[in-house]
């Protein structure tokens, strides 16, 4: 369809007939498909200052729209580098508690050590008290059994 209107542009140049209804149409027509550059070259010689106000309207546009998107860009960095801030504040607050579990830990530990070796010795104490019970049972009951 392009190639289309091209040569209509074309022909209407060729021709010279600078009718302004169907210059206005045109231009209506590629301004809404975005093709402003071949809607200049229809542009009379008397106008081509109205061309140059529209061109510079054109840029202020897209320099607004750039701004827009720069703004937008800004906006989604600065909500970034919060959730960042917030995540290693998390992060630090975790670590912390992962330390001090594990301290708690080794203090578990050593108390378990301390109670395990001080069991081991009462059972061995038991078991030397026993065995000297034993004896002195055994003796006993030796000794009454000869008389």
């Amino acid at each position: 369809m392009s190639k289309y209107r091209e040569q209509m542009f074309r022909l209407l140049m060729a021709s010279k007939k600078d009718d302004p209804s169907v210059l206005v149409k045109l231009k209506e027509q590629h301004s809404k498909t975005g093709n402003d550059v071949i809607s200049t070259l229809i542009q009379p010689p008397g106008s081509r200052h109205s061309c140059y106000f529209q061109f510079k309207d054109d840029i202020t546009d897209f320099i607004k729209d750039l701004q827009t998107h720069v703004d937008k860009i800004t906006e989604m960095t600065a909500v970034m580098k919060h959730a960042i801030e917030i995540d290693e504040q998390c992060g630090d607050q975790e670590y912390d508690r992962i330390l001090k579990l594990e301290q708690e830990n080794r203090g578990l530990r050593e108390i378990l050590q301390i109670t395990r070796e001080s069991f081991l010795n009462l059972r061995k104490d038991e078991s030397l008290d026993s065995s000297s019970l034993s004896t002195l049972v055994n003796s006993t009951d030796h000794n009454l059994r000869k008389s």
